[in-house]
């Protein structure tokens, strides 16, 4: 089941998953020697959401189609076309252009051998067998669009900060404290 958290919800799943049990509403407890648990499970929380975010397999996360929402900008002097991406991208999922007949390869390294080869005409991804080079802000599709070209798809996980979208499947991997 896919859930949708708050910051707050989920750092009660997560304090529930590493082992410290819901807090008793009829005690107080205040520590004045500076250790402070919940800013640490915030942090491994979040180191933990954002590797999730970047490797975990597509039927773990919420995956967004953002085609209708980008502009292709033509071709530039390496040969592709550029889709600058929202700032709250952080993996990109499939790419396809109208014309391409087959979805992209996606590329996460823009010094690659792969990326590189996009560089020189002779070497450049086909229609057949596209590239696209994600560099973290922008997304540069070989081979370049045509005139009547359009994103056909563009599916990408997006983080929104203070939002936690993610199968509970996933907390299967969350081991407790010990």
């Amino acid at each position: 089941m896919l859930l949708h958290l708050t910051r707050p919800e989920m750092l009660d799943l997560w304090r529930q998953h590493r082992a410290f049990d819901p807090l008793r509403h009829d005690a107080s407890v205040v520590r004045q020697d500076g250790i402070d648990i919940d800013s640490l499970l915030v942090a491994e929380m979040e180191k933990w959401y954002l590797d999730l975010l970047l490797t975990a397999p597509t039927t773990l996360l919420k995956v967004a189609d953002i085609a209708a929402s980008v502009m292709l900008t033509p071709a530039d002097d390496s040969g592709g076309t550029v889709i600058s991406l929202p700032p709250d991208i952080v993996r990109v999922v499939d790419v396809r252009l109208s014309s391409w007949v087959a979805p992209a390869r996606v590329v996460t390294s823009p010094d690659s051998a792969v990326a590189r080869r996009q560089l020189h005409p002779y070497t450049r991804a086909t229609a057949a067998m596209p590239v696209a080079v994600f560099d973290g802000s922008s997304l540069r599709l070989y081979p370049a669009s045509t005139a009547s070209d359009f994103p056909a798809m563009l599916r990408c996980v997006r983080r929104v900060d203070g939002e936690y979208d993610f199968d509970e499947a996933a907390l299967a991997g969350v081991a407790p404290l010990g």
